[in-house]
């Protein structure tokens, strides 16, 4: 059978260790030089269908997942979770978007993201992404960006979205977004201006997103406003600072003061 790949599985792999970069390769050896009739029946991996029509495959460290094309004509490499069992320190998490390795999401180096250069991006001159002038980014004035207001957004209330309770989006429960844990979770991160991780972020749905320390601890969370703003939020439902987007994979972190203070990547 044909193998296909993503782009993100392809750097996930690279980030794996040595035992299970060969037990990837003999995986996709074998499903190149077998056909799909005697593909599971020949496998010396352990495999199981974990829901309809996706499987996991045991890795030494880690999990492979993957489907099958119509008519099993190819299989697709979906995910792949390496699985550390010592604690990682902070510069050992694997970044998709790692901006003291790619230049394209490093303000110090491409000024096009950088508020001091580009005044587009810079509240302070642009008032379009300014709270302060433009109330409709503002959670104070637009209820709608307001947890405290507006339940959908709350975790407190909103308990899909509150990690305390759905454990799917709880690192510490949940090993595939531990990066601690997880070698191959990319993030995304924030960045403080000397381009060292501080937080990673999980999606809980389209509207928030949790934000966590290096520890696992619940931080904070943070509420699109817009297709260009992020507001952020402390525990207490207060509001701490935004987030403005600077090109498709990196947004400059503020505080409520327009301060830069980092980014998100």
């Amino acid at each position: 059978m044909k193998v296909l790949v993503s782009p993100e599985f392809t750097k996930k792999a690279s980030n794996l260790d040595q035992s299970n970069k060969h037990a990837l390769s003999d995986f996709i050896t074998h499903t190149e030089n077998t056909s799909d009739l005697d593909f599971f029946s020949s496998l010396k991996m352990n495999c199981r269908e974990i829901e309809k029509g996706i499987f996991q495959v045991e890795l030494p460290s880690g999990k492979l997942f993957f489907s099958l094309g119509e008519n099993n004509e190819y299989l697709l490499l979906i995910d792949i979770i390496s699985i550390n069992n010592t604690l990682s320190s902070k510069k050992d998490f694997f970044s998709f978007n790692n901006p003291k390795t790619n230049a394209n999401i490093n303000p110090r180096i491409n000024s096009m993201i950088n508020p001091k250069v580009n005044s587009t991006i810079n509240p302070r001159v642009n008032s379009t992404i300014n709270p302060r002038v433009n109330s409709t980014i503002n959670p104070r004035v637009n209820s709608t960006i307001n947890p405290r207001v507006n339940s959908t957004i709350n975790p407190r209330v909103n308990s899909t979205i509150n990690p305390r309770v759905n454990s799917t989006i709880n690192p510490r429960v949940n090993s595939t977004i531990n990066p601690r844990i997880n070698r191959s979770y990319g993030g995304p991160y924030i960045y403080n201006l000397d381009l060292d991780k501080e937080f990673f972020i999980v999606k809980a749905n389209q509207k928030v997103d949790i934000i966590y320390n290096l520890n696992n601890d619940y931080f904070g969370f943070i509420v699109s406003a817009n297709e260009k703003i992020k507001i952020e939020f402390n525990l207490n439902n207060d509001w701490v600072g935004f987030f403005v987007k600077a090109n498709d994979a990196t947004w400059l972190k503020y505080s409520t003061n327009n301060e830069w203070t980092g980014i998100l990547a």
